[in-house]
């Protein structure tokens, strides 16, 4: 069931004032997350490679075609998934800081949820 509009914006509310208080915190949920992401990736993608193997090799014994063939796409799938998923992950921003001092490089994840926080906030001002 989908929130309301208010119930959303006091959601919202209340993720800026977080994020505001204790900034620490809020990287490593973040980072928690990630990691947790990747190893079920790892599992899903580990499942469907050994279920796809042993369809292979269950429908080349059997002299099944299609489901050697089922098996086969099971696999290449299980495997694309798992490269796509650490792929995705582990792209660093390829803006260069030169010229910038100290400027920090922000990682793709966290421009995201803070160009959608800014939509977010410029919505709200428009609204009133």
């Amino acid at each position: 069931m989908p929130l309301s509009d208010h119930e959303q914006r006091l959601l919202d509310e209340i993720e800026q004032a977080l994020y505001a208080e204790d900034p620490k915190f809020v990287s490593s949920v973040r980072s928690a997350r990630a990691r947790s992401g990747r190893r079920r990736a790892l599992l899903w993608s580990g499942v469907g490679a050994v279920l796809g193997l042993g369809l292979v090799l269950v429908g080349l014994i059997t002299a099944i075609i299609p489901l050697s063939v089922i098996g086969f796409v099971l696999l290449v799938g299980a495997i694309t998934y798992a490269v796509q998923s650490f792929r995705s992950r582990s792209e660093a921003p390829a803006a260069s800081q030169a010229g910038h001092g100290n400027a920090r490089v922000v990682p793709m994840q966290q421009r995201g949820f803070r160009s959608r926080m800014e939509q977010r906030l410029r919505k709200r001002f428009d609204e009133r």
